[in-house]
């Protein structure tokens, strides 16, 4: 009996089909057996339910979030028409020395909307690394660099802490984007005489941390659950692309992104496995 006992045990542990088990012609010991038998219907039933139950949320979650995504583009989209096709009639209608801005105007929203596809093909597009050793700090410094202009016009401070190895082997390409998009947002959320942070750490023997941090108003609690979607934001000029692209990238090396509240402020923490070689 110990022994049909384990293999019920191991079945439900391992997700497989319970086993029938058969009839013993000892009466008492049938009544044992039956009683498992009803059982193991009444669980492969309860099971089947649970599991439809969770495909189906899985599929309600799916699309409610292909929903909001929609949403976000038709409203990304609608916005650079709409000033488009406004400077467009404007043009027309106005004097041929006058056409000149009302075209540049245009070009600017065509721009906006081919780097909103740019976005949105990096997002669905599978990310293939190409792992190499990097030297951390040269390309630390080469990340608040590329960022520096807009630090300087928004009156923000740049920081660099660097307390990991000198090396790690990851995509520097690609995990330049992430970085790069965390650092463009925590610039746009620091306050003016505000300052953002860059930092590198060993928290153990098996990861490196990249962190961003700004000291901001930080992320609504209304936001936080829908963070990384795509188009969650609280900018009116924002597509919420960046945080879902730089988790994208956390998630290709094996690592995460989190979000953890500062007070006063914002960090954005990119963990990813250590490697050295």
């Amino acid at each position: 009996m110990q022994r049909l006992e384990g293999r019920l045990a191991q079945a439900d542990a391992d997700g497989d089909a319970m086993p029938e088990l058969p009839r013993t012609g000892v009466r008492e010991l049938d009544r044992i057996v039956d009683g498992f038998n009803r059982y193991r219907l009444r669980f492969e039933e309860a099971r089947a339910h649970l599991r439809a139950a969770a495909q189906q949320r899985s599929r309600d979650q799916r699309l409610a979030a292909l929903g909001r995504m929609t949403g976000g583009i038709a409203h990304e989209i609608r916005n650079p028409i709409a000033t488009m096709r406004l400077k467009a009639e404007n043009a027309l209608a106005a004097s041929p020395e006058r056409q000149g801005p009302a075209l540049q105007a245009i070009v600017g929203q065509i721009d906006r909307l081919d780097a909103l596809v740019q976005s949105l093909l990096a997002l669905v597009q599978p990310v293939t690394l190409a792992p190499m050793p990097v030297p951390l700090a040269r390309w630390l410094e080469e990340r608040l660099a590329a960022v520096a202009p807009k630090a300087e016009a928004a009156g923000v401070r740049l920081v660099l802490r660097h307390e990991a190895p000198a090396s790690a082997v990851f995509d520097p390409v690609h995990l330049a984007r992430a970085i790069d998009n965390l650092l463009d947002n925590a610039v746009r959320h620091a306050p003016r005489g505000g300052e953002v942070v860059l930092a590198a750490a060993q928290p153990d023997a098996r990861t490196l941390a990249l962190r961003v941090d700004d000291d901001g108003a930080g992320v609504p609690e209304s936001l936080q659950a829908s963070l990384f979607e795509p188009f969650a934001t609280g900018r009116a000029d924002g597509t919420g692309l960046g945080l879902a692209l730089a988790r994208e990238v956390a998630l290709a090396h094996g690592g995460e992104l989190r979000h953890l509240p500062l007070a006063p402020g914002t960090r954005f923490e990119l963990e990813l496995p250590w490697r050295t070689s």
